[in-house]
């Protein structure tokens, strides 16, 4: 063959090279959930990472087309929608009325368990609440503008039982009367969450090491006051400051207080960026004769229904100290 030619045929495969339309995007076959097994709890909203996509090009969308339990039947309680409690606005400590409140919670309809379209993020609701515990997995179809991809058993969902509360504090210290700068802490203390059945309503306690109750109709507890401090140090707050909806009720043996109906949880906002709550028991009360200072911080949570209700006892344990 003549050089000519040669370089003849080498110019058509340039040209036909050339012509041919590049391959658009890329989808992997190797994606996956980092968080495998997914687990959640009972009625709290669980969200995973994004399903790894492995160069794959993006966004991908995501689908989901099957959850089965252990036994591979069909996992219909987890793909069945139900109507919890939302908020419909951030909830923040100015909203002081059950009308205020109410402009910013409602009901909708949501499933106990979904796959984001966007990405693939894994999603329990609320609505688990209606779902049973135990070892779950799931089909997945995902695409993207090279194709479209269907992944069988990809990841499993463990959903364990349902946490009804939560304790963020849990502490306490002694003081001299008169001054507020020095501070022991106390270790022998604890706190603990009941919930009943009954109204809508939280009973705070304070119970000595022999287990006697301390008075607040009798000043046996009061809240702690601010420091004066210029920094977010020195705030302290009262449970009532937490439930501006309803008047606080001393008895001789707890503070009482009643709660909305049907929000997702309570406290439903924040202060300081806590719950943290702080009360004294003055020292002409207590046979150390020092003053006596808890604090603590919970969150109550919907149990077995898409909303928090019920009575709940909280319960705060002085061991260091008896009631005079």
């Amino acid at each position: 063959m003549k050089f000519r030619d040669i370089l003849l045929l080498m110019a058509c495969g340039l040209f036909f090279y050339a012509c041919k339309k590049p391959e658009t995007g890329f989808l992997s076959d190797r994606l996956f959930y980092r968080n495998n097994p997914f687990a959640a709890s009972l009625g709290r909203v669980t969200t995973s990472l994004p399903i790894e996509a492995d160069g794959s090009t993006v966004p991908l969308n995501v689908k989901l087309l099957a959850v089965r339990d252990k036994n591979g039947a069909p996992a219909t309680k987890l793909t069945t929608e139900y109507e919890i409690a939302i908020y419909k606005g951030e909830i923040v400590a100015t909203d002081t009325t059950l009308a205020q409140l109410g402009a910013k919670l409602g009901v909708a309809k949501y499933k106990p368990f979904n796959v984001n379209p966007i990405g693939g993020r894994l999603e329990v609701t609320p609505a688990s609440v209606y779902a049973d515990t135990g070892t779950y997995d799931f089909d997945i179809e995902v695409s993207n503008v090279k194709g479209t991809r269907q992944l069988n058993s990809i990841a499993k969902i463990r959903l364990t039982p349902a946490v009804d509360s939560q304790i963020t504090r849990q502490f306490a210290s002694t003081s001299t009367p008169g001054q507020e700068l020095i501070f022991t802490t106390q270790s022998a203390f604890s706190v603990t969450v009941q919930r009943i059945p009954g109204p809508n309503r939280i009973i705070i306690k304070f119970v000595d090491k022999n287990g006697n109750k301390w008075n607040p109709l009798n000043n046996e507890v009061i809240p702690r006051v601010s420091l004066p401090l210029v920094t977010q140090v020195g705030l302290r707050y009262a449970f009532k400051q937490f439930n501006p909806y309803y008047n606080e009720v001393k008895t001789d043996t707890a503070l009482v207080y009643e709660y909305p109906a049907k929000t997702p949880t309570f406290p439903l906002f924040t202060l300081n960026n806590a719950y943290t709550v702080s009360y004294r028991i003055p020292n002409n009360f207590n046979d150390l004769n020092l003053n006596i200072n808890p604090e603590f911080g919970i969150r109550l949570y919907p149990l077995n229904v898409p909303y928090v209700d019920g009575t709940w006892i909280i319960t705060n344990k002085i061991n260091f100290a008896a009631r005079l």
